[in-house]
């Protein structure tokens, strides 16, 4: 089988660039953005790692400023999620693509989502499972758990509140397979960096610079032969926010395991592409997605 490519933006300069200054910028993100300046020198990096010389300057200054606008209205709808109604936060996000995740469950063999740092992190996913409380308590997200167990309360409680439950990253295999026993979803985050050095991730292409990427989605993906439904949550220009399943990833068998794990993790990786390149601002620029040395960069070459 042939490799796969990384997507890149398909619009032409010119309209890329126009489509990029449309984005809606506030008063308080410019501020944040000139004034606060929190870790620009990452988002400005970052974003040139993605557009490179397919954006202006100036596009590429006012992709970061629409970026932080866009965190100081999550932080707005963050502290608001706690004075609205059950009924409220089910009215304002809409789902769409729950199909993808049905036909998968039909296996009876459980459910694996991909996703990332899209959109409102809490306020997508708590008012998408109020549209079918008959998923309550069947969804689980992998993730790091906080140390401080007082800002682990507050900053996840929607997702308590509607049964969203916790895997804690690591050790999580066992429980991972319990859970897809019993039909459910396991949703994996796969948009940060994961050193390769201690064998958790594999570096694969992103935005045409490898990465370190967690190797155990495809581990279980190949494992199971449960197919990967990618999913994003994304805020609309109207305050009303999406949760969006897309068509499922199933696993292609490739001559070696490692190969295997690569090219599969690869198409996870563009499928999280896409969903970037489709709302840029609501992605998280802050995170160092492209952490790896010379020494790792070469090492990933020779594997293949």
């Amino acid at each position: 089988m042939t490799a796969a490519t990384t997507i890149t933006p398909t619009s032409k300069p010119d309209s890329l660039n126009e489509r990029i200054m449309q984005l809606p910028v506030s008063l308080l993100g410019k501020f944040v953005y000139h004034g606060l300046r929190y870790r620009r020198a990452v988002v400005m990096a970052n974003i040139n790692q993605v557009y490179g010389t397919q954006l202006s300057s100036a596009a590429k200054e006012h992709l970061a400023k629409a970026f932080y606008s866009h965190l100081m209205i999550g932080l707005r709808e963050f502290f608001m999620m706690r004075f609205i109604s059950k009924e409220r936060l089910r009215e304002i996000v809409e789902v769409r693509g729950h199909a993808h995740m049905l036909k998968v469950a039909e296996q009876k063999k459980g459910v694996l989502v991909l996703t990332g740092h899209f959109g409102n992190w809490e306020l997508a996913p708590v008012g998408g499972i109020l549209n079918f409380t008959q998923f309550q308590g069947q969804f689980h997200f992998i993730r790091r758990i906080l140390v401080n167990k007082f800002f682990e309360r507050i900053a996840f409680r929607g997702y308590t509140m509607v049964g969203l439950n916790v895997i804690p990253q690591r050790n999580s295999l066992q429980r991972i397979c319990d859970v897809l026993d019993q039909n459910h979803a396991v949703v994996f985050v796969l948009d940060q960096h994961a050193s390769i050095v201690n064998r958790d991730g594999i570096a694969v292409d992103f935005f045409g610079k490898k990465a370190g990427t967690y190797r155990s989605l495809a581990t279980i993906s190949r494992y199971t032969g449960v197919p990967v439904v990618p999913a994003a949550n994304y805020r609309l220009p109207n305050g009303k926010h999406v949760l969006e399943f897309f068509e499922p990833i199933g696993w292609q068998d490739y001559p070696t395991t490692y190969q295997g794990l690569y090219y599969n993790t690869l198409a996870y990786n563009q499928a999280l592409e896409r969903i970037i390149l489709d709302h840029p601002e609501q992605w998280n620029w802050f995170h160092k997605r492209w952490k790896l040395s010379h020494k790792e960069l070469e090492e990933a070459s020779k594997a293949l």
